[in-house]
């Protein structure tokens, strides 16, 4: 294999890459980028066996061949080179890399060992503005859960017909959804849970991209865009029946700034507990006081303009759940739909316009 790719788009990509190789695995080989050249294309593949990802990388092919690379390794010295063009050559179980004054020569592995990567089968299909999916992607992803022992939660729930698109996640201490009205033609009407890891992955390649095709399978979901495919098994379900957990009786209204929540929150959970990062919400008719008290830290306070429905109330939150929420707002004045102190809080921009509509839930904190 010979072949000369742009730096920057090769470095831009062996980062991207990177992403998805495993940390730590048993398999040796999955901790290598498969570099193929062939019928003039050049690619970078790398897989986990869950996540799959071929980028076309634009240059010159003056020998076809195939080679799995050690990936972090690669990405590493092409993040180092200087110069514009990189040269590969590789012979036997050797590549050669050169770029300007520097010559590397890495131990490879024959692309016989690396493993099959997977066709996606779809069922139903459409395309849609990386845009569009990138913001429902960043709006929910932040509430998936870690527990592994709840797979069904540690992915986003997506929701799809020929009307638009919904995406749900939760990790049972608040949720995330938001829904877009579009015209997705002829699309079949489907539930899937998509792994976030692959959700990220998709952001990172469709920046720049015009459109994204997506194609859901029996277990699987694929991203198609201009120089990219990546394959994602999906998890298994089912997801838990999310609307019974959304609150509809919360009829007190907080109303207040976005940004001056943020800014306030910051500064208080500086002093809050280490562990359940509380801060307690302290609501009057007009004013919101956040304070935090903690016996090894001390005490912090601050006040904020508000305008409140119901009657004075002490809410606790985990400071950190509160600006999750608060960075996938893109308003700047935002609403918290209250009931008691014990009960989940909905919060939501105080007015939405457009097809998009999005609602965040969040459970309260013993205040002690």
């Amino acid at each position: 294999m010979k072949v000369s790719v742009p730096l920057g788009e090769f470095n831009h990509k062996m980062n991207a890459i990177s992403g998805v190789v495993p940390g730590k695995t048993t398999m040796p080989i999955l901790s290598t980028v498969l570099m193929s050249a062939e019928n003039g294309i050049f690619s970078i593949s790398a897989t986990d066996l869950d996540i799959s990802v071929t980028s076309r990388v634009n240059g010159t092919v003056a020998e076809e061949g195939k080679l799995a690379v050690p990936a972090k390794k690669l990405a590493e010295i092409v993040k180092s080179l200087a110069g514009s063009e990189v040269a590969l050559d590789s012979e036997g179980d050797k590549l050669t890399l050169a770029c300007g004054k520097s010559r590397f020569v890495m131990n490879a592995r024959s692309a016989e060992d690396f493993p099959k990567l997977p066709k996606q089968e779809g069922k139903t299909a459409f395309t849609i503005d990386p845009e569009i999916i990138g913001e429902l992607v960043q709006k929910t992803t932040y509430a998936v859960s870690t527990d592994l022992t709840r797979p069904a939660l540690c992915g986003v729930l997506w929701e799809v017909d020929r009307k638009g698109i919904s995406m749900v996640a939760t990790d049972g201490h608040r949720l995330a959804k938001v829904e877009i009205a579009l015209d997705l033609g002829g699309v079949e009407k489907m539930d899937v849970i998509v792994p976030p890891k692959a959700l990220g992955t998709m952001r990172i390649y469709a920046e720049g991209e015009k459109e994204v095709r997506i194609s859901i399978g029996e277990n699987s979901i694929s991203f198609d865009m201009k120089e990219t495919t990546i394959y994602s098994r999906l998890l298994e379900g089912p997801f838990p029946n999310y609307q019974r957990v959304i609150p509809a009786k919360n009829e007190k209204e907080l109303i207040i700034s976005r940004s001056a929540l943020a800014e306030a929150t910051k500064r208080v959970s500086i002093l809050s507990d280490t562990l359940t990062k509380q801060v307690v919400f302290s609501i009057g008719k007009a004013k919101l006081m956040l304070n935090v008290s903690t016996q090894e830290l001390g005490e912090a306070r601050e006040e904020i303009e508000a305008s409140f429905s119901g009657e004075a109330m002490d809410i606790g939150y985990n400071a950190n759940y509160v600006l999750d929420i608060l960075r996938t707002i893109d308003a700047e004045e935002i609403v918290f739909l209250l009931d008691r102190p014990d009960n989940a809080a909905v919060v939501k921009p105080a007015s939405e316009g457009g097809n998009l509509k999005q609602v965040c839930i969040i459970m309260p904190l013993r205040i002690g």
